[in-house]
């Protein structure tokens, strides 16, 4: 697969919303009407690359602040769900998002100006799709943010939350049809829309379109899942030949190494994160219902400091080998979402239970016996759901963002009644510069 390059990294550089931000890039910007259709191949392999970029600048932080973590090596992490207006990552986070939310509507600008409209649908459906996916990283942190749909520099409101949520499902909807059928787990599909939609709704409460859209997925004949911890492991290993991407980045760019071991398994001595010392222990541990986890040897090993889930390429430190353990694939979307998902918005009882049996039967060797999660009532089944998501997605950025869903605030005893942080900070910069409100608490 050819390499992404970043030419919109030099086309237009925002770093922020604010007006006296945006002020400060326009001249280093090649202007738009100096493009031509031929540039427009160029500009979607740059908001590709630039997209990487920035889900990157968010990868590990629902993990972090929802203690699946503890410090690594050389490292402490102390009350990791505490926040502060002058962080700087919570700044970095935000900038990143808008970055490419710049890019992405400089792609569409341009696409509106271009008279080859046909050909260019799919281009114009993954830029919405990206667009859905970066207000989708802000609302469920930040809740409303402003929405830009077009370059301005002029300073814009903060949107509701509700406005920001219909951004977000707007953008993929029209993505939806736009996209092509899935072919290649490293571009946008329909499915990949899809998918993430079925999230959005499910985030959202909208039980029926999270369920019709898991469906499409699951039933697209497209996807199979793992049946073993080598498949499963293989899911995170460079040039993954998984069937279970959905959708990633390929993260093979030389010139933009986004390296997932370095926090977590590092070749060197020291690394930001390990395993929280419970879940290292008790993740993966049999159940009542079900035993032999599959997955327990793809992310953890005798080191009780190092998530082998993302290789670093040392032989006896990860449970596959890889071709290049700097090219972690960024995984958006993977099939057992869709069956967990699915089986949430059914709710407990026998047709969450037929949901759950090839997820089931694909994770444990001795998968649950027939009856027994039928049997559940619903907070039961829902700690189940929440229980396999994080057995599944541990260290894939969502264990922080479902506890907020459900308000299972049990679950996440660190926060202390301290509920205000379930809203990240608008960074102190962005209020210093465009007057926007703090969310409260802070």
């Amino acid at each position: 697969m050819k390499k992404y390059f970043s030419i919109l990294a030099l086309l237009f550089l925002i770093t922020g919303c604010s007006k006296q931000v945006d002020e400060i890039s326009p001249r280093h910007a090649i202007e738009q009407d100096d493009l031509t259709d031929g540039d427009i191949g160029k500009l979607r392999n740059g908001v590709y690359a630039q997209a990487e970029v920035g889900v990157f600048s968010f990868a590990f932080d629902f993990d972090k602040r929802a203690s699946n973590f503890r410090g690594g090596p050389g490292f402490s992490l102390v009350d990791p769900v505490n926040m502060s207006p002058s962080e700087s990552n919570i700044l970095s986070m935000w900038r990143s998002a808008y970055n490419r939310i710049a890019d992405i509507n400089f792609l569409l600008e341009t696409l509106d100006k271009s008279a080859n409209t046909t050909a260019n649908q799919t281009i114009r459906g993954e830029a919405l799709y990206f667009r859905g996916l970066f207000y989708y990283l802000l609302v469920t942190r930040w809740g409303g943010v402003p929405v830009l749909t077009k370059r301005t520099f002029e300073i814009i409101p903060r949107a509701t939350e509700a406005e920001v949520w219909k951004q977000v499902t707007d953008d993929l909807g029209a993505a939806e049809l736009l996209l092509p059928v899935f072919s290649n787990k490293f571009y946008l599909s329909k499915q990949a829309a899809q998918a993430l939609l079925a999230r959005v709704y499910q985030a959202l409460g909208d039980n029926a379109r999270a369920i019709t859209y898991a469906d499409m997925v699951i039933n697209s004949g497209k996807f199979s899942l793992a049946a073993d911890a080598i498949g499963y492991a293989s899911n995170f290993i460079a040039a993954s030949d998984s069937k279970e991407i959905i959708f990633g980045f390929v993260n093979s760019n030389v010139n933009s190494r986004k390296l997932f071991y370095q926090s977590v398994n590092d070749v060197d001595g020291t690394w930001e994160f390990s395993p929280a010392t419970s879940l290292f222990t008790a993740l993966y541990a049999n159940a009542t219902n079900r035993t032999g986890d599959k997955r327990k040897t793809a992310v953890f090993s005798a080191d009780n400091t190092r998530i082998i889930k993302f290789p670093n390429g040392k032989t006896g430190q990860q449970l596959v080998s890889t071709a290049n353990a700097d090219a972690t694939p960024l995984i958006i979307s993977r099939l057992p979402e869709m069956y967990l998902l699915k089986a949430e918005a059914v709710d407990a009882g026998a047709s969450a239970e037929t949901v759950l049996a090839p997820y089931f039967a694909a994770r444990y060797t001795t998968p649950p016996a027939a009856g027994t999660i039928a049997a559940l009532n619903s907070t039961d089944f829902q700690s189940l759901v929440l229980n396999e998501r994080q057995r599944e997605f541990y260290g894939e950025g969502y264990r922080w963002y479902e506890i907020k869903r459900t308000n299972r605030l049990d679950l996440l005893p660190s926060l202390a009644g301290r509920n205000y942080l379930l809203y990240y900070p608008i960074p102190q910069v962005e209020i210093d510069l465009a007057g926007y409100t703090q969310n409260p608490g802070y």
